[in-house]
Formats: structure tokens, C-alpha cells, sequence
């Protein structure tokens, strides 16, 4: 059976603010955002196209996008976060996808 990404790693799902977060580090990272004076949370879940759809030997090769878990803005400076207890083999290709569009311009 498909497990979502956090199930396998035995995140717990918890909901602060009427908001449903996939682990517990998430929520702290978001109460933690929230409650700070200099930080300001613009987005929660913001999704990043890194690599549209395509056709390839007459089927559709789905597109891969990259979901952060905030992006804040700390004075003028936009910050896009995750929270992770450690760096996936998926989280680690989609980086390098993420540099090479958005921080390469």
C-alpha cells in the first residue's frame, strides 16, 4: 500500500491553528515563525515547478514540483524552509533542481 512521504519516517500529523502539519518539528518550526517579531510567514506550503510535463514514447511524464514547508520574509530577505531531521536522497536531487532554475537566474 502507498504511504505518504511523512508515515514512513513515523512523523507524527499535528494540527496548530486550525492548520494540519505532516510532524511535530514542522508545527515548532511554525509556532516558532509565527511568534517572532522580525519574521514574517508569507506562504505556507509553496510549490516550485522544477521540471514541467512532457511526452516521451506517447506517454505523459508527469512534472516535478518541490513543496517547501515555509517561505518567510526576515526584514527585505525572502527565505524559503524546510523541516527535515535529515537530508533525503529526494530532498537532495530536488535541491539541486531548485538551485539550477530559481537560483541560477
Amino acid at each position: 500500500m502507498f504511504k505518504r512521504n511523512w508515515e514512513k519516517y513515523n512523523a507524527q500529523k499535528t494540527i496548530i491553528d486550525w492548520i494540519k502539519f505532516a510532524s511535530k518539528l514542522e508545527a515548532r518550526f511554525y509556532e516558532y515563525l509565527k511568534n517572532h517579531k522580525d519574521i514574517k510567514i508569507l506562504e505556507l506550503q509553496p510549490k516550485y515547478l522544477l521540471q514541467p510535463s512532457f511526452k516521451y514514447n506517447w506517454k505523459t511524464i508527469r512534472e516535478i514540483n518541490y513543496v517547501a514547508d515555509f517561505k518567510i520574509e526576515v526584514f527585505w530577505d525572502i527565505y524559503i524552509l524546510d523541516s527535515k531531521w535529515f537530508e533525503t536522497a529526494d530532498f537532495k536531487i530536488k535541491k539541486k533542481l531548485w538551485l539550477f532554475k530559481y537560483w541560477n537566474e
